[in-house]
């Protein structure tokens, strides 16, 4: 959701001390553009600024203020049609509050990503040594709009970015960073004297291949080096518990059914019949699916673009009252005025499940429970954090969070290692990312392959599946995983950043217990541990469109080809 916003909006911190790099040519760029905008002095006498933006994006018209005292501090809020985002950096830790109200600290590489964005955007790139990082000239650019001189900047830590300084006025034009799967592009104009310095009054961010996740930031107020209340970039409390369980205390104890390699769970929105809901810890967001929305009478409003596993796709948004899982002895949970995504969910997913879902449970609801998922007797537990204690027989697996999802190092063939996202939301033992098998050549490595039909919200996509010897997570490791080599281009699937997916063939050898407040993965084996990873022989994948059957794929050689 806040992907382009936080691309204009983001945190500091204190560069460390290192030796910084800059060619003569970009010197003299980053010279003439601190004499354009008003000179050294008045850039360095700059130590904190407050401001007050109208922010427009997705469908709404909102605000966003801002604070940032150097060298380490950063803290914003954004008002945008029904949601409320707050972020911030104390010099140590890094927080944001999502659309929920929910509190997250991050870590891994979202940690990462937010101190290279902070160097940035404080400006350390202009101090005379840099800030320990590195500016270099990448060439020279013209478009319908002018000349430029693009310059490639690189803090400490984090991505690169391009910075196009217009040739006629040395003004910065535009920066374009790459963020994992994403490619943002943003505009600065409208430049005006304001405290001294000449500053950019209208900021316009876009997504390439994502028209509807345009943000464009317009500058309304500004005041320069007003002391601010240090408690404005500290993380805040966490605020109190937005459920309740229905038996007076916790844990809930709940049927789920684990059908079609997948989790589903019977959830009641604002008191309605419940429905079929997905259990996946692979979105960012809990969502609805547009037609059972519309048929329900639920309102959504507001439109952008989300990446999911095949490509991208429209999502609006709604706000319910309550949601509400339950089993039938009246244990479960509720949680109160939740805002969820809307998309058409079944266009994608309902013709190879052979059935619909009213939506899906993501990271918002995960995150405010530990969650035990025990896939041998069909059981969900969710306990309160704050009084868990693990008192199981399994062996805790340290995580961090990708945004929003779950991520644990994992091996393959003890040598393929990396990063892999948790995604119970998949049915697959591992999709390696595409990026991932490119780099290590395993399409032309994995001699016998199959071509399979993949995909997920956003699009299918043609992938590869093989054998592999081993996979480790852990202390635990088994012989001979099937392992898919994506083959999409775009989506969750192309992710840079990360090997690949884990799935339910794999969690379903284990009670999964995942505990995102303490990053922690705690993994008993179950019956299912020593069980072999198995391709049907049929050789077709059938899909269910209404009262029609259609064989999708036939496999050549197969039972299905000869059929």
């Amino acid at each position: 959701l806040a992907a382009p916003i936080v691309a204009l909006v983001v945190a500091l911190i204190s560069a460390p001390a290192a030796r910084a790099t800059i060619t003569p040519e970009a010197a003299k760029v980053v010279d003439r553009y601190v004499a354009a905008i008003g000179g050294r002095a008045a850039v360095d006498a700059e130590r904190s600024v407050h401001s007050k933006s109208t922010i427009m994006a997705f469908g709404f018209a909102g605000t966003l203020e801002s604070w940032i005292e150097r060298p380490d501090r950063i803290a914003s809020q954004t008002a945008l049609g029904p949601f409320t985002l707050r972020d911030g950096f104390d010099g140590t830790t890094a927080w944001r509050i999502d659309q929920n109200g929910k509190l997250s600290i991050r870590d891994g590489k979202d940690l990462e990503d937010e101190k290279g964005s902070v160097w940035f955007e404080n400006g350390h790139w202009l101090m005379p040594d840099q800030g320990g990082g590195s500016v270099a000239e990448l060439g020279k650019e013209s478009d319908s709009t002018g000349a430029y001189t693009v310059l490639e900047v690189k803090g400490p830590v984090g991505r690169t970015r391009a910075m196009w300084f217009d040739s006629k006025t040395g003004l910065l034009d535009r920066v374009v960073s790459k963020t994992d799967l994403q490619t943002i592009t943003t505009r600065l104009s409208d430049y005006r004297l304001d405290a001294g310095l000449l500053r950019p009054h209208r900021q316009e961010a876009s997504v390439a291949g994502m028209p509807a996740n345009r943000v464009t930031v317009t500058l309304d107020s500004l005041w320069v080096n007003q002391a601010t209340d240090p408690s404005r970039f500290a993380a805040p409390q966490p605020a109190a518990a937005d459920f309740k369980f229905l038996k007076g205390s916790g844990p809930a104890r709940l049927p789920i059914r684990y059908g079609e390699r997948h989790l589903w769970v019977k959830v009641a929105i604002d008191g309605r019949t419940p429905e079929d809901f997905l259990l996946d810890t692979g979105a960012s967001v809990s969502l609805l699916d547009s037609a059972w929305a519309a048929s329900h009478g639920v309102a959504s409003e507001g439109k952008m673009q989300a990446v999911g596993a095949g490509a991208t796709g429209d999502v609006g948004f709604a706000s319910v009252g309550s949601i509400r899982v339950a089993g039938p002895d009246g244990d479960g949970i509720e949680i109160a005025g939740q805002k969820l995504a809307v998309l058409a969910l079944n266009r994608y997913v309902a013709p190879f499940f052979w059935r619909d879902a009213a939506g899906v449970l993501g990271y918002d609801f995960i995150s405010r429970f530990v969650m035990e998922i025990d896939y041998d007797s069909g059981t969900l537990v969710l306990h309160d954090p704050k009084t868990f204690k693990y008192a199981g027989n399994g062996t805790a697996v340290p995580i961090t969070l990708a945004g929003s999802i779950p991520v644990v190092k994992a091996k393959i063939d003890g040598q393929y290692e990396g990063q892999f996202r948790l995604d119970v939301g998949s049915g697959s033992t591992v999709d390696l990312h595409s990026p991932y098998v490119k780099q290590h050549g395993l399409r032309e490595k994995l001699t016998k392959t199959v071509a399979v039909m993949g995909g997920g919200f956003g699009g299918t996509f043609t992938s590869h599946i093989g054998r592999m010897h081993s996979m480790e997570i852990g202390p635990y490791s088994w012989k001979d995983p099937l392992v898919i080599l994506s083959g999409a281009e775009r989506g969750g699937l192309a992710s840079e950043d990360f090997a690949g997916n884990i799935g339910n063939e794999i969690f379903e050898r284990f009670k999964c217990t995942f505990d995102y407040e303490h990053r922690t993965l705690y993994l008993e084996p179950g019956r299912r541990f020593t069980k072999a990873d198995r391709f049907s022989r049929a050789g077709v994948q059938l899909a269910r469109f209404g009262d029609a059957v259609k064989a999708m794929q036939v496999l050549p050689g197969s039972a299905a080809e000869a059929a």
